[in-house]
C-alpha cells in the first residue's frame, strides 16, 4: 500500500502543476487576445513619431488625399478612409482645384493614456473643405478643433479612427 499511495500522491502533484501550467497559458492567451482586439500593443512609443505622424495624417486627411494618409492609421481605420473617398464628388474635386491655400494643421495638446498606449490629440484644422450630409457639396471652413484617438500598433503611433472625425467648433466662411 506504501508504494500506491506514493504513486496517487505523485499523480495528484502532476495534475495540480497541469492545471496551474493550462490556467497561466489561459491567461496570457487572454491578454494577447485583448491588445489584438483593440489594435494596440503595450509598448511604449516616441513623442516625436507621435507628433510627425498625427501632423501628417491631418495634413493629408484635411487635404482629402485619404490614400496617403492611410499609412498614418491603425488597420481598423482604413475602412473609414474608404468611406470618407467614396463621398467625394466632382463639385468637391473641382472645390478642392480653386482653393488658394490648403489646410493647415496644428497640434494644441496631447493627452496620454495612463496605458502608455493610448493618447488623445487636440488639434486644430484652418482652411479645409468640409464633407457634407451624402449628396451635398463640402463647404469651405476658417477653422475647427478635432480631438484624434492614438494608439501603439506594431511599437509605431498610429491615429485610430472609429468614424470619421467630428469637430467641436466650426467657423464657417
Amino acid at each position: 500500500l506504501v508504494g500506491s499511495e506514493m504513486c496517487i500522491r505523485d499523480r495528484i502533484g502532476i495534475m495540480i502543476k497541469k492545471h496551474i501550467i493550462a490556467i497561466g497559458m489561459a491567461v496570457v492567451a487572454i491578454t494577447t487576445s485583448l491588445y489584438t482586439l483593440t489594435g494596440c500593443q503595450a509598448h511604449e512609443g516616441n513623442e516625436e513619431q507621435l507628433e510627425n505622424d498625427l501632423d501628417s495624417f491631418a495634413t493629408y486627411y484635411y487635404n482629402w488625399q485619404f490614400p496617403k494618409a492611410i499609412k498614418f492609421c491603425t488597420a481598423s481605420s482604413e475602412p473609414w478612409l474608404k468611406y470618407a473617398a467614396s463621398n467625394v464628388h466632382e463639385a468637391d474635386v473641382e472645390l478642392l482645384r480653386n482653393k488658394a491655400e490648403d489646410a493647415t494643421v496644428e497640434i494644441n495638446d496631447i493627452d496620454f493614456g495612463d496605458d502608455e498606449v493610448s493618447a488623445i490629440a487636440d488639434i486644430t484644422v484652418r482652411n479645409f473643405l468640409q464633407m457634407d450630409s451624402i449628396g451635398e457639396e463640402a463647404h469651405l471652413v476658417e477653422e475647427a478643433d478635432f480631438l484624434l484617438p492614438m494608439c501603439m500598433e506594431n511599437g509605431v503611433w498610429k491615429v485610430r479612427m472609429a468614424s470619421l472625425p467630428q469637430s467641436g467648433k466650426k467657423n464657417h466662411d
